[in-house]
């Protein structure tokens, strides 16, 4: 490269700089930082995040511990949605002002239809603003800082987006509270459980209980009978207390309608399960048939009707308060026989 492109190059961004720093400083075009300074820096420090809309539709978020977020004083926050909710308010950046002719309806908007959110760190009100609609192109997001000391709305509104990522940011800031809700129904590992017992209504021969010593160093096999099993697999019992560490439903049904509901738990439950943590609480699970979404399909192989959906059923849980769908890919493991934990009595030679 020539000395006079060097040179030529440099001139462009000192000429660059000198812009941006005229945009920022001239006083008919100054953006005080208190009114686009959306972004929080430190989100180690956050312990409440408040949201709210208009319609009074609001989840309160709160930290009991890093890791473990609680909604509404309820339950479980899902971490996946937290961490994407901490990045977004660590990360988020002015893309653009508004245009003049647009601040006042879009103002008007985000205080009127917006999502106001509040955020605490340490207790303390440290940022609120308002989340509106997204940009037509779909690649950025209206928002509106209020100013906490005075309590006033700023008069210009931003369009907000993360450097990097094409998409909006109001889906971020949901306020559906079983959306944010964790979808563990069981997450225990081995050394938190003291026993666990499998209730198969339809083959009541193939129900168990494994049990553990407190110090874990005994693992215990009963039938459906409570009669001790002398000689089992113990590695196939000791695996199957690991999948306990993260079972999860697909989506919560607590909004199913009633005469599915009377139809569906009028029935007895295909299977029960207790678990019984080191504090001596149980946690039960029920899970139903569910009903196939098709009721004229058959089978290929016997042409029989088939009434039952194979891939999914309901689950009873949360002390029967619960309802939702669970798959049998993610809980089939869960539904093993007493003969599964039977040891092969004609092991394949070692060669």
């Amino acid at each position: 490269m020539s000395s006079k492109n060097k040179i030529a190059i440099l001139l462009v961004i000192i000429l660059a700089s000198a812009a941006l720093w005229l945009y920022r400083h001239n006083s008919k075009s100054t953006i005080r930082k208190e009114l686009y300074d959306f972004s929080l820096e430190d989100t180690s420090s956050i312990n409440k995040i408040y949201m709210v809309n208009m319609a009074g539709k609001q989840i309160t978020l709160e930290k009991i511990k890093p890791g473990n977020w609680q909604v509404n004083e309820k339950f479980k926050a899902r971490n996946d949605a937290i961490k994407t909710l901490l990045t977004t308010i660590k990360d988020m950046r002015v893309k653009a002002p508004v245009a003049k002719s647009a601040i006042e309806n879009v103002s008007k908007d985000l205080a009127s239809r917006g999502t106001k959110v509040e955020i605490y760190q340490n207790n303390e009100l440290v940022k609120m603003y308002y989340v509106g609609d997204d940009t037509q192109d779909g690649l950025g997001t209206f928002m509106l800082l209020n100013d906490i000391e005075t309590g006033e709305n700023s008069s210009l509104p931003f369009v907000m987006s993360i450097p990097g990522f094409n998409g909006f940011l109001s889906v971020r800031y949901f306020l559906d509270e079983e959306m944010w809700r964790d979808k563990t129904i069981y997450g225990f590992y081995p050394d938190q459980i003291s026993s666990v017992s499998l209730k198969n209504v339809r083959f009541p021969d193939s129900s168990f209980t494994i049990s553990l010593s407190s110090d874990m160093s005994k693992i215990a096999l009963s039938d459906n009978k409570g009669n001790n099993i002398a000689d089992f697999d113990t590695l196939k019992a000791k695996r199957y207390l690991t999948y306990f560490s993260n079972l999860q439903y697909e989506s919560l049904k607590n909004d199913m309608r009633k005469s599915l509901r009377d139809s569906v738990f009028s029935k007895n439950p295909v299977h029960i399960i207790e678990l019984k943590d080191r504090q001596g609480k149980i946690h039960n699970m029920k899970t139903f048939a569910k009903p196939a979404d098709d009721p004229n399909k058959t089978d290929e192989v016997t042409g029989k009707h088939i009434t039952e959906d194979i891939e999914r059923m309901y689950a009873l849980f949360n002390e029967d308060k619960d309802v939702a769908t669970i798959q049998y890919f993610a809980f089939g493991k869960m539904f093993h026989g007493l003969s599964y934990f039977k040891k092969d009595i004609n092991p394949a030679k070692k060669k």
